[in-house]
Parts: structure tokens; C-alpha cells; sequence
């Protein structure tokens, strides 16, 4: 399994926490039944069990399903690399002490995920956080919002994890004093009132 570049591991309790958070333990609502999320997730409920009870570990498309269907971000779920680590492999300790695979980036599938840096990086991922609690507030799916804006739920979901450097979602502009770091506006109409309906702040 390759990671978001910029993580080294998957935290060790991966299978209890999501269970915990489909629960709704953690905090918020439950998600559902450990069968209505293996639905949605495209996987029997008997690999759910199991990667629940840390006996099995989720690939790459499961887990990205399951972040998807439980709102949770690649914050939630790995730790950040340590500086100086060679980030060409990327690998983690299975459950029961096996280890995954190296995976050489050459042969990375092409939806490679990246962990965000920068000041730029800062404001994408306080832009993903603020859409998540505005929809939530509003009381709204990952899906209704998505077509709300007129976006794809993938896409919204990608930006409410901060996952996307660049889109026609947001842009940045010039600060008006020099010295001073680019200004992110959001470009989508919708996802602007649904973040700042409260003060009636545009940009």
C-alpha cells in the first residue's frame, strides 16, 4: 500500500478506530451497521469484521472507500513522516507484526496521494476543515453537498481531506502588501455561502 506522501505509517489501532468512529463512540452520529457500511464500501461484511478486529488490513481502494463513507481525512489515520526519511518506500507494519511490501514510486498508481506543506498547504487543508463543519452543521451528506455545488462527491472529498494542491474550486491570489502570503478565495458560489453564511464573508 503506498501512502500519502508525507506519511510513514497507518496508526497501529487503525481497525478499532474506525470501528469506533462507525460507532459514532468517538464523536458525532454512527455511520451505520458494520454490514450497511461494508455495502457502501463495495466489501463483504465478514473483511469489514476483520479489518475491524485487526486481523485484516484494508487495501488501498477499501480504505480510501472507508475514509470516504466515515468523513475522516488521512490526518485520522496516519502519522506524518520523520524528517530525513526516504520517501521512495513507504511501508507499514501489517497487524500481528508482518510488514507490507515495498512498493518502488515508479510503480505507484497515479492517484497519488500527498500530504499538503507550506503556507499554501495550511490554508487547503483549513478550507477542507471549515467546508466538513459547515456541511455537517447544515446537516448535510458528502453527496448532497457535492451536488449542491455542482462538484462530484469524490472531489468534495478530496478537498475536505486536503488532498487537492490545485482546483477549480479555489484559487490564490496576490496579498495586496508585498511580503505578505497568497490569499486563498474560494471560486464555487455555493461552498463560499455554505462556509461564511454566518458573516456574510465572500472570500
Amino acid at each position: 500500500m503506498l501512502l500519502p506522501r508525507g506519511a510513514v505509517r497507518l496508526r497501529a489501532d487503525l481497525g478499532e478506530f474506525l470501528k469506533r468512529h462507525r460507532q459514532g463512540k468517538l464523536e458525532g452520529a454512527a455511520f451505520g451497521t458494520q454490514a450497511q457500511v461494508a455495502a457502501r464500501a463495495g466489501i463483504t461484511r465478514g473483511a469489514l469484521s476483520d479489518i475491524e478486529r485487526g486481523v485484516a488490513w484494508p487495501g488501498p481502494a477499501t480504505l480510501d472507500a472507508l475514509l470516504d463513507i466515515l468523513e475522516l481525512g488521512w490526518e485520522h489515520v496516519a502519522h506524518p513522516v520523520e524528517s530525513g526519511v526516504d520517501q521512495r518506500y513507504l511501508v507499514n507494519d501489517m497487524p500481528g507484526g508482518g510488514r507490507l511490501s515495498h512498493m518502488p514510486l515508479e510503480e505507484a498508481p497515479r492517484r497519488h496521494r500527498t500530504f499538503l506543506e507550506g503556507v499554501k498547504g495550511n490554508q487547503i487543508i483549513a478550507l477542507g476543515e471549515r467546508i466538513r463543519f459547515a456541511r455537517q452543521q447544515k446537516g448535510m451528506t458528502l453527496v448532497e453537498a457535492a451536488q449542491a455545488g455542482g462538484i462530484s462527491a469524490a472531489l468534495l472529498s478530496r478537498l475536505e481531506r486536503g488532498q487537492l494542491r490545485r482546483s477549480s474550486v479555489f484559487a490564490f491570489v496576490p496579498a495586496a502588501e508585498p511580503g505578505n502570503p497568497p490569499k486563498l478565495i474560494i471560486c464555487n458560489t455555493w461552498l463560499a455561502r455554505l462556509c461564511y453564511r454566518d458573516n456574510g464573508d465572500g472570500d
